[in-house]
């Protein structure tokens, strides 16, 4: 597991070269002059270093500004495939997604965040993430959370440690107790749920993938969907309102994703 301290020596060259990447895929098309106001350099430092994206080809000047190159996306695949999960888990979501009517998603985590790792579903959730490679804040999610829960007990007080538990809403666990306590949770009952921690009116249920004889947690799998659309499993499990099928389909994916691991 990688150190989540990432304040070791860095080249500013490299970070800028992304800062620029990171900027015209937020914007539409910006200028060089807007670029360079963005990061803070000159003028023709931030035009040396888009001419020599561009002949890699991770920039295109398109028109009046420039855009993302098609290499990017090339460079997003890869990452998708080289991953554990990759060509793996895709179909297991699809399946979740048409059984239960929802967004299911993959997520995994890199650097100490949460990332989606694929979705599936044709759900509209405003201000909710489905693109692939999406950032996310572990703590406010159920798929976080079902992999912080999974970490070793040592790795994951590395991972409270080094990490500001910021809130999201009124419901975000924001303390070390009320995360280890949501935490101990999910693992006495296999599934993770979050209800309106990281987006009002969204809720995530989602459940570990543990590889190596789940000794290991690669990542979790889970649905997301309005709040009114998933009952808390934990109060109404017996309520006619709510169907267990949601939970019990989301932990047989996670338990097929990990069998598969384990071939």
């Amino acid at each position: 597991m990688a150190p989540f301290n990432t304040d070791g020596k860095t080249i500013k060259s490299t970070k800028t070269a992304f800062d620029i990447i990171e900027m015209i895929a937020r914007e539409d098309r910006p200028t060089t002059s807007q670029i360079a106001s963005e990061i803070e350099y000159s003028r023709s430092t931030t035009h040396y270093h888009l001419q020599t994206l561009q002949q890699n080809r991770y920039v295109v000047h398109d028109g009046d500004g420039f855009r993302l190159g098609l290499r990017i996306a090339h460079l997003g695949n890869m990452a998708v495939r080289q991953h554990r999960l990759g060509g793996m888990v895709e179909q297991v979501a699809d399946d979740l997604a048409a059984d239960t009517g929802r967004i299911a998603q993959v997520a995994v985590m890199e650097a100490g965040e949460g990332v989606w790792l694929y979705s599936s579903g044709h759900a509209e959730l405003e201000e909710w993430s489905t693109e692939v490679g999406t950032g996310f804040d572990l703590h406010a999610t159920a798929y976080g959370q079902a992999i912080l829960a999974y970490l070793s007990e040592e790795t994951a007080d590395e991972w409270i440690t080094a990490h500001d538990l910021r809130s999201h809403t009124e419901r975000t666990p924001t303390s070390r107790d009320a995360l280890e306590e949501q935490l101990s949770t999910v693992r006495e009952h296999r599934f993770a749920y979050s209800s309106d921690e990281f987006v009002p009116g969204i809720t995530t249920l989602a459940a570990p993938i543990l590889g190596e004889k789940e000794r290991t947690i690669i990542g979790a799998i889970g649905i997301t969907d309005h709040t009114d659309r998933i009952d808390d499993p934990y109060r109404h499990t017996k309520a006619k309102r709510f169907s267990d099928e949601p939970r019990k389909l989301v932990q047989r994916a996670a338990r097929l994703t990990s069998d598969r691991l384990s071939d």
